[in-house]
């Protein structure tokens, strides 16, 4: 088996650099205002740091890889991790597809199908590898989220899972 690269979904990410654009428009408002109203200039602050930590968040979604080569899974992330196929003892995929439908007991979300309250994209499905020292880390691709589901999620996955086996000299399942 050669070397597979993945990479983020096209698009995922682009909420946070969205709003990191309208972040940074209200800052420079803001500033431009602060020649004739010196709180202005302090107000300012706020929306300049969450515009610094939408970048960041978009530009770590951006940055995200997974490696498979016939020796090790290389993990990118903020910084990258080799671990060697020999050092791996499983592989699963996670699926949070059928708790998050699940209503929540006394919430007034009853009824409906979303229990969410806001927020960023939810995770609907990821890949996880445990190490030969117990430890589960999940890669960073590819992973299915709620406003940006990947239709090759399962396949990707399963080719990670055939990685894995082939390295490891278990029997490929049919």
């Amino acid at each position: 088996m050669g070397d597979v690269e993945y990479r983020p979904q096209s698009g995922l990410g682009n909420a946070s650099l969205g709003r990191a654009i309208v972040a940074l428009i209200v800052t420079a408002v803001l500033l431009s205002l602060s020649v004739q109203n010196a709180a202005a200039g302090v107000v300012a602050a706020f929306p300049a740091v969450l515009a610094i930590a939408w970048l960041a968040s978009y530009a770590s979604k951006r940055r995200s890889r997974a490696l498979l080569t016939p020796t090790r899974i290389q993990i990118r992330r903020l910084r990258t991790r080799d671990i060697p196929w020999a050092q791996i003892r499983d592989v699963q995929i996670v699926s949070r597809v059928q708790v998050a439908q699940l209503p929540v007991m006394g919430s007034r979300a009853t009824g409906r199908r979303s229990t969410r309250s806001g927020g960023g994209a939810r995770k609907l499905s990821s890949v996880r590898v445990q190490q030969a020292n117990g430890r589960w880390r999940e890669l960073p691709v590819p992973v299915a989220f709620e406003n940006a589901p990947d239709p090759e999620f399962t396949r990707k996955a399963e080719e990670i899972r055939e990685h894995w086996r082939a390295a490891s000299g278990q029997p490929p399942t049919d």
